[in-house]
């Protein structure tokens, strides 16, 4: 079960919260497409991190238990019927020492929407 979610990378809430609360899923959309018609694509990557010991030793655990929530973040999106999502997602596993040891995986997938509203923003 993840704690908290922040829209920011990890470097940059580990070091904007004083005590970061793990487990944790932060996101960023920094890229994305306007598609033929009104579709608009937006590129998300995730990360889904937790503390995994001193040196590491439980980043085996770790490392599965943040795939099953990224797995059961991919299956609700895969649900939402106004949405659609990649159907192959590629997924690493990382670990990274800050003040703690972080272990987890990371994901990149792209969430395509059709604009329902006909209206043009631009003026003529």
């Amino acid at each position: 079960m993840v704690k908290s979610v922040r829209f920011a990378s990890p470097t940059e809430w580990l070091f904007r919260d004083e005590q970061p609360v793990f487990p944790n899923c932060s996101y960023i959309c920094n890229t994305g497409s306007f598609n033929f018609g009104r579709d608009l694509q937006y590129q998300f990557q995730f990360w889904f991190l937790d503390k995994s010991g001193v040196d590491g030793e439980y980043e085996t655990d770790v490392v599965s238990d943040m795939h099953g929530i990224a797995n059961d973040l991919i299956s609700v999106l895969r649900k939402d019927l106004q949405i659609t999502i990649d159907t192959s997602i590629t997924w690493n596993a990382i670990s990274e020492k800050f003040e703690d040891y972080l272990s987890g995986v990371t994901l990149t997938l792209n969430i395509n929407i059709t604009d329902s509203n006909p209206n043009c923003s631009f003026p003529s």
